[in-house]
């Protein structure tokens, strides 16, 4: 399957595609093999299409792999790690892999957990947080350790996908949303088992886990208040990534579960399918029942999920705005303080926070642009359609479009 959907271009029809994957895959094959594959099992997984037929052709053309739908992706992302570093990575971490050292990463994660809590952990949280204010330097130190532990979990993904017998791409930065975000290239995880998906989707949370275990074992051992707060900081992170309600984790997690590679795409045709009276969607209902069920129950507890978080930014966007802009001006007064006072620390810290805070309105304005620019085309392709439609004459390159 795999083969099948690497050779698909929309231009051979069946006969040579399976001329194609006869030399690529050693054995012969056939365009009724071909075909099967396509329809049975590549189609209702949305990664390819099937067209009409090929004039003067012996079978059906192939349409090319359909794009995902890009809903809530990471649209704005920079590269930084290229794809033969992420494959030294993945070797030089392999080894956490292997079954006894997972077992025994896994096993002291939760007892040094509960060591930390029996030691009083919890009721020093507040205390630790609170101390944190008054030594910046401190603060700066939680801020780098998050920052490594989450390149830490992309290596997890990469390295996961590598022990699969899969190829990592590259590794990056992007704004995911309205807020910073690091990324893993491990597309190639697709042509491995349930089993092999499933353990790249979890590969970054168990790293994280490998994290936490180190931070507990060295809060143990110096009592250190920072620490403290940097390992709840990523239990909450960690707690975070099972949300399957955006591209997180967990939305691979369940996407992988139940073997629909893009649910978002299925958004529209689930809610097409609850109104009454309307039979359900084509694509509703080539699903397997209990994969139909799971789907509908994501859709409709995403749905409310997102309507709040939109409601929300609407309703308060407008009054945080003046609030932003104050503790901008009040952090670059605080800045310029510290540098005239010899406080680099402080200083640092306060250009962190400008980042912080001004990120995601970054976000926000590109997400919009964004937005603006789909809403744009979709609008101008509706009325190139109702033009034609009313018989006007247009431009042959504004019909190829439609």
């Amino acid at each position: 399957m795999y083969l099948v959907a690497e050779q698909l271009d929309g231009q051979r029809d069946l006969e040579q595609l399976a001329a194609a994957l006869t030399v690529e895959f050693g054995r012969a094959i056939t365009a009724e093999q071909v075909s099967f594959l396509v329809e049975n099992k590549l189609r209702p997984a949305g990664i390819a299409a099937v067209a009409g037929v090929v004039p003067g052709g012996a079978g059906s053309a192939v349409a090319a792999p359909r794009r995902p739908d890009a809903l809530l992706a990471l649209r704005y992302r920079l590269p930084v790690v290229p794809a033969r570093v992420s494959w030294v990575i993945a070797a030089v971490f392999r080894p956490f892999y292997w079954p006894p050292v997972l077992v025994l990463a896994l096993t002291a994660f939760v007892g040094l957990d509960v060591a930390v809590v029996v030691r009083g952990g919890v009721a020093q949280i507040l205390p630790s947080a609170q101390a944190l204010v008054a030594q910046p330097a401190l603060t700066l130190l939680v801020f780098g350790l998050v920052l490594a532990s989450g390149m830490f979990h992309e290596c997890g993904h990469v390295t996961a996908c590598r022990y699969g017998g899969a190829r990592p791409g590259v590794m990056g930065l992007g704004i995911y949303l309205v807020w910073p975000a690091m990324y893993s290239t491990v597309t190639d995880a697709y042509r491995l088992s349930r089993g092999g998906r499933l353990r790249t989707d979890l590969g970054g949370i168990y790293f994280n886990v490998v994290s936490i275990a180190g931070m507990s074992l060295a809060y143990l051992c110096t009592g250190a208040p920072w620490l403290l707060v940097a390992i709840v900081v990523l239990h909450v992170e960690t707690a975070w990534q099972f949300l399957p309600s955006i591209r997180l984790d967990g939305y691979y997690i369940l996407a992988d579960v139940i073997g629909v590679p893009d649910l978002f795409s299925y958004l529209r045709p689930v809610l097409r399918s609850l109104v009454p009276g309307r039979a359900a969607h084509p694509r509703v209902a080539e699903l397997k029942p209990w994969t139909r069920r799971v789907i509908s129950l994501w859709v409709a507890g995403v749905i409310p999920v997102l309507l709040f978080f939109l409601v929300n930014f609407l309703i308060l966007a407008p009054r945080i705005l003046p609030v932003v802009a104050h503790s901008l001006l009040a952090l670059l007064d605080a800045i310029a303080a510290a540098v005239a006072t010899g406080q680099p620390a402080r200083a640092a810290l306060g250009m962190v926070q400008v980042v912080l805070l001004l990120l995601p309105w970054a976000g926000i304005a590109m997400v919009a642009v964004g937005w603006s620019r789909t809403f744009g085309r979709l609008a101008l392709a509706r009325r190139r359609k109702a033009r034609t439609a009313g018989g006007a004459e247009a431009p042959a390159e504004h019909r190829a479009s439609s």
